[in-house]
């Protein structure tokens, strides 16, 4: 379609309608009018990118049961890549099978949302053992009754409720996993996350490897159920293990959790800068280290890396057995069976561990199936000298670990850095 220049182009524009004294209003009228502001807020929503932009983290339900698996929803708002704007103002706990609705507000659901861009999907209820996507949608209803007058009204559509109201729904889908990733339960979440992050996808390596063949392809297991299981209407929160016979295993919400980020268009270098590589990075960091905490409550002095993860992040940070009996790690033992040079781990300043973690999200996982790349050891200075510092409480002492595709921050230089905490080239 040819436009000259100078000349309004209304294709494509919002109608909304046109209001002047005198003009007799119907409900139609009425109506594209609120389609009209739905569909500016869509833009602009659109324009900001699709995730989760605060709240709505998910957990294990405290009454949760083998019968009755339960999550527990924290308020919260998120994005979806269609444009709605999804939020929950209170924590909510959500039932994993099928059961009447419980909304409590009076309301006659419906499953679509206001936009209408979606149709209505539908779940796959936990019945045996897997791993499930939990996802946020739109849902819209009515509620209460409005007078209504003889005038083209039908009292029996239905149609006379007082208002509309638009809310969320959750949904679970399969990640359909094979039998031999389900076996192997130690390393089950971090496989989980990352498939989902894409990390070994050949697709998502392709930009290196030709960066001037297909533009932004798909990868990792949650863009494989995209369009049909998972419409442009849903927003992922978490995935959760349902194991039969035992119940809800563990949620990990950074397996499929990211924070808002732009909707990359079919450019050739998205795969190199779009905001989505960004968003990974972040969620491989905080997934790891969501993950140590829950393995800090057994016995971590005995965690070897190998027998829990199949990847970990470009950077991350590993809590240390503390000399006030503080419950942390041994990295000789967790790190037993990697690759890291014979002097680590070497000090370094606290005022560079920000840039190192910033500068992390541009470099892919540590791949641990391959045992690629080797891995830096740092300790932290500021953190070392408070442990021996009887006068104040002696903090979590904490190892830094990097991938060995990094720049090495341990060489000998003379700047701002303490001497007694240095590195030398030379023998000491």
């Amino acid at each position: 379609m040819r436009i000259d220049l100078d000349t309004a182009f209304l294709e494509d524009g919002i109608r909304s309608t046109n209001f002047f004294n005198g003009r007799l209003l119907s409900a139609e009228d009425l109506s594209q009018e609120q389609t009209a502001h739905e569909a500016a807020l869509g833009r602009h929503v659109r324009a900001m990118g699709e995730g989760v932009a605060h709240g709505l983290t998910v957990s294990i339900a405290p009454g949760s049961t083998v019968s009755s698996p339960l999550v527990t929803v924290t308020a919260g708002l998120a994005l979806s890549r269609a444009g709605h704007a999804l939020e929950l103002l209170q924590p909510v706990e959500v039932s994993l099978v099928r059961g009447p609705s419980n909304s409590g507000s009076g309301a006659t659901a419906t499953a679509t949302g206001g936009f209408e861009t979606c149709a209505p999907g539908s779940s796959d209820y936990v019945s045996g053992t897997g791993v499930y996507l939990l996802v946020l949608s739109p849902a819209s209803g009515r509620e209460g009754r409005a007078p209504v007058s003889g005038l083209g009204g039908n009292p029996s559509s239905g149609c006379e409720a007082k208002r509309r109201v638009e809310g969320v729904r959750f949904r679970l889908l399969d990640l359909k996993l094979t039998a031999a990733q389900l076996s192997d339960e130690a390393r089950l979440r971090n496989r989980v996350a990352h498939l989902c992050l894409g990390t070994s996808d050949a697709a998502s390596r392709a930009w290196m490897v030709n960066p001037f063949g297909p533009a932004n392809p798909p990868y990792g297991l949650i863009d494989k159920l995209r369009p049909t299981a998972l419409t442009p209407c849903d927003v992922p929160l978490a995935v959760v293990h349902w194991k039969a016979g035992v119940g809800l295993r563990w949620v990990d919400a950074w397996a499929a959790r990211r924070r808002p980020a732009r909707v990359a268009t079919p450019e050739r270098w998205g795969l190199g800068l779009e905001d989505r590589r960004a968003t990974e990075g972040e969620a491989s960091f905080l997934q790891f280290q969501e993950h140590l905490d829950t393995l800090r409550t057994g016995t971590p002095e005995t965690v070897r890396a190998l027998d829990h993860f199949v990847a970990l992040p470009a950077v991350g940070l590993l809590p240390l057995e503390g000399m006030t009996g503080a419950r942390g790690f041994t990295y000789t033992k967790f790190f037993d069976g990697l690759t890291y040079p014979p002097e680590a781990p070497v000090h370094v300043e606290g005022s560079r561990l920000q840039a190192l973690l910033r500068m992390s999200l541009a470099y892919p996982p540590v791949d641990l199936v391959r045992k690629e790349p080797f891995l830096w050891l740092y300790l932290v200075h500021e953190n070392q000298l408070a442990q021996s510092d009887a006068s104040t409480p002696r903090p979590q002492p904490y190892l830094v670990f990097a991938s060995g595709y990094l720049p090495y921050l341990g060489d000998a230089r003379s700047d701002a850095a303490h001497w007694h905490f240095g590195n030398y080239a030379l023998p000491r």
